[in-house]
């Protein structure tokens, strides 16, 4: 049975290694081209690419004509080839908020999270419950939700929060008319643990003042609950975490 612990990859040139096999990632030419501009008379270096074959494409002898033909004006210096087809590529999505069920020391827990991919989210979550928790746990089930805004309380941090001041608190997912003066309202989904949906209607309205402040805007809003549910939730990972993720894959 064909699997990725069996692939075989090879970068070459060589023609005859190449027959027969599959692309194993899309093939590019590229090149740079340089454009005057009137205003300024500076040269701007533009870099350019063409896709001429696609990840899984098989080498045949027309395909490998036409490769040649690349290879030997110098477009192309090499290509990378699979001796297993496989034409599709995973890509990512925006951030999202995802949710990961676990068995923790024979507990069930749901941690909430930011992640853009399947993979992300596990990698998170595995990050996060290493440094926060001690025992054995497994994944139940990962998942993506529709998208919210997740708020986290700081533990003896600004907050001066303690797991004790948690202990008395709830997880809500709660739906908010936000509306600024001037503006049409919006609303939007936060799920955020605190003591009932009023003092997180509030914690809502410290988080977007917060937010605002670090985009340079003051404007004054006001907040309607449209509706607030308690949902089963053990922890929040903070977006901060999953920064560090996203940031890295940059």
């Amino acid at each position: 049975m064909k699997t990725k612990s069996n692939e075989t990859i090879l970068r070459t040139s060589d023609i005859e290694k190449i027959k027969g096999n599959y692309l194993a990632e899309r093939l590019l030419r590229k090149w740079t081209e340089d454009f005057s501009d009137e205003d300024t008379g500076e040269v701007i270096t533009v870099e350019r690419n063409e896709v001429i074959m696609e990840k899984g494409t098989l080498m045949d002898s027309g395909k490998l004509s036409e490769l040649n033909f690349f290879l030997q004006s110098g477009d192309i210096k090499d290509v990378a080839v699979s001796d297993q087809q496989r034409g599709c590529s995973m890509v990512k999505s925006t951030p999202s908020v995802w949710v990961a069920n676990i068995k923790l020391n024979g507990k069930k827990k749901n941690i909430y999270l930011y992640a853009d991919s399947l993979e992300l989210a596990m990698e998170i979550s595995i990050d996060y419950i290493e440094q926060k928790y001690f025992g054995n746990f497994r994944f139940l089930s990962v998942k993506e939700l529709d998208y919210s805004n997740l708020i986290s309380l700081e533990i003896n941090g600004d907050g001066d929060m303690t797991e004790t001041d948690l202990e008395d608190t709830d997880y809500y997912k709660m739906e908010v008319e936000i509306t600024y003066e001037h503006e049409a309202p919006t609303e939007q989904m936060f799920i955020i643990n605190g003591s009932n949906a009023e003092e997180c209607k509030q914690l809502i309205s410290e988080y977007i003042v917060t937010k605002n402040n670090k985009e340079g805007e003051s404007k004054s809003f006001n907040i309607i609950i449209i509706s607030a549910k308690t949902i089963p939730c053990n922890d929040i990972i903070d977006y901060k975490f999953s920064r560090a993720y996203f940031d890295k894959a940059e």
